[in-house]
């Protein structure tokens, strides 16, 4: 047997733990690389709220109305027939800025939780969604009261009648159903990609009412207080189907609140500029319709009187805040490897 002399044993134990360091050092940081990916695309899914709806009066002045073909048959739609997209000052493209990655936008106006799945085709996110961040708002088209009307059509029904909150045919009906496909949707999205990054932002609390709601003709403070207690409710629907599909696949999938940063700044402001919620708006509408033999035809309306889509979704400052509460749900995630 050699006997190593004291020089010899001291270099050769220094070689192997500079070596054993050397592999814990690599196995680290391919560990850290697996469990982290980088952020390399933001892809940006749902309705109006996601869409940009808000930020003008006029349909004609947004960036992008939707491709057509992906309006009226129902394996490709993926919202109504005018998508309202702002293409710039929605947070997933800014975030997406920030980052320096590429931005892909399906968000469409009027899209509700069935056409989700069209927009996940269309988004075509890639392997196993490892690099790639979701964020949407999807389900508020999708409320429906006793009554059968949907959530604007019951906004617009306490506009032009007294006291809709003491109606029990202005209730919201289907919190439950809901819940259930939301929790379907996300986990669908969970299932087929494990690593994918999914951020559900909430809806603002439309009204905050002080002592009156000046900001919104036709409300009384009770009805504006009776409207933000249904957006909690269903704030706390969401929230618990993210909970439960992120559980079921084991993929991030986190609710974020925006709450917080639309907190005082409801319609229900007297001044404009305090509003990250828009009031009622009048300004042009762009529709959609297809003939019998497939041609694709608009339709804009742009009488003094008629009702924008912008009304009662965020302004331009409300978009900043929603910006505000995703980045600041990315930034914070343990483990997550942000571009810069």
């Amino acid at each position: 047997m050699t006997v190593l002399s004291p020089t010899r044993l001291i270099t050769l134990v220094a070689c192997l733990a500079a070596s054993v360091a050397s592999v814990v050092v690599v196995a680290a940081e391919a560990s850290t690389s697996a469990a982290a990916p980088r952020i390399e695309r933001v892809v940006t899914l749902g309705d109006s709220y996601s869409s940009g709806t808000g930020i003008h009066r006029n349909a004609s002045d947004y960036d992008d109305h939707g491709p057509a073909a992906q309006t009226f048959a129902p394996s490709t739609r993926i919202g109504n027939s005018d998508c309202s997209r702002e293409l710039d000052e929605t947070p997933g493209p800014r975030l997406a800025a920030r980052l320096g990655v590429e931005s892909v936008f399906v968000a469409c106006a009027g899209a509700v939780v069935a056409d989700i799945a069209n927009q996940v085709e269309v988004a075509a996110i890639p392997g196993n969604g490892a690099g790639t961040l979701v964020t949407m708002t999807i389900g508020g088209n999708d409320l429906r009261t006793v009554r059968g009307e949907n959530w604007p059509e019951t906004l617009v029904r306490c506009i032009t009648s007294a006291g809709c909150d003491g109606s029990a045919d202005n209730q919201i009906a289907n919190l439950a159903e809901l819940r259930t496909e939301l929790i379907e949707v996300y986990a669908a999205i969970g299932e087929r990609y494990p690593r994918i990054a999914v951020r559900v932002l909430g809806y603002p609390r439309l009204m905050q009412s002080d002592r009156w709601c000046e900001g919104v003709t036709g409300f009384s403070r009770s009805e504006a207080d009776w409207v933000d207690e249904q957006v909690d409710r269903f704030n706390a629907q969401i929230l618990l189907a993210t909970r439960v599909a992120a559980a079921r696949t084991g993929a991030d999938i986190t609710f974020v609140s925006v709450v917080e940063q639309f907190d005082n700044h409801g319609a229900c402001r007297f001044w404009q500029r305090d509003r990250y919620v828009n009031d009622a708006v009048f300004g042009d509408t762009l529709k959609r319709s297809v003939t019998a033999d497939g041609e694709v035809r608009e339709h804009w309306d742009d009488g003094p009187l008629t009702i924008s889509g912008a009304s009662f979704h965020p302004s331009s400052k409300g978009y900043d805040a929603y910006f505000d509460a995703l980045a600041a749900s990315v930034a914070t995630v343990p483990g997550v490897a942000l571009s810069r």
